[in-house]
């Protein structure tokens, strides 16, 4: 069972004019994403390789205000927050959440998503939500994906890579023993002593800060 850093999610109002915004200030090109069907939310991408910052808006309101995704993009958006989470991915669910259930973790059901890719390459995935709440997180999601190989969103032209996401955490000692459970030792992720919890900022080629 393999766990690494997948993703990190950045609310933008609009998807347009955050993918603008990317590439005047830090000379990153963004490329299209999708909607997410049932969530009301749509992303666009900046690939990373085998990581990729989404950028995520609200595409329907009323449908965004029946999913746990839409309601953190839209809470994310009012509190003016760059971020609403991050994710990790694994290549073995089951495992992963018998290992977590074995440590005393309560998880939620799991559930299914999916959206169609600007080619028509349809992406699937499971996704294992770990903190339920509607507020931002030190503990990320886990998703498993289920797409062809090549097809990973990061794979899209990657142009440049992610070194670090740093997360901010009332108890950065708490918070580093779960994720060191979940992750293990690893050089692209810090979690730092914060007022409140949640991702900061993502660290790109090894100095570039967004946040």
């Amino acid at each position: 069972m393999g766990v690494e850093l997948d993703h990190v999610l950045m609310a933008v109002a609009d998807l347009d004019q955050g993918a603008a915004r990317l590439e005047r200030e830090h000379g990153l090109r963004v490329v299209g994403g999708g909607r997410h069907p049932g969530l009301g939310t749509a992303n666009r991408i900046l690939p990373l390789g085998r990581q990729y910052l989404e950028l995520i808006a609200i595409a329907d309101p009323a449908e965004a205000a029946t999913s746990r995704l839409g309601r953190r993009v839209q809470w994310a958006l009012a509190e003016g927050r760059a971020f609403v989470d991050w994710a990790l991915r694994t290549d073995d669910l089951g495992a992963l959440q018998e290992r977590l259930r074995t440590a005393g973790w309560e998880l939620p059901p799991a559930w299914s998503g999916s959206r169609p890719r600007p080619d028509g390459t349809e992406l699937r995935w499971r996704t294992q939500d770990l903190d339920p709440s509607l507020d931002a997180t030190v503990i990320p999601f886990v998703i498993e994906w289920d797409i062809p190989a090549g097809a990973h969103p990061g794979e899209q032209g990657a142009e440049h890579s992610l070194s670090k996401v740093v997360v901010g955490a009332r108890d950065p000692e708490g918070a580093l023993a779960k994720l060191r459970l979940l992750l293990g030792e690893s050089d692209l992720y810090e979690v730092v002593e914060a007022d409140a919890d949640g991702v900061r900022e993502v660290i790109l080629d090894g100095a570039l800060r967004i946040g």
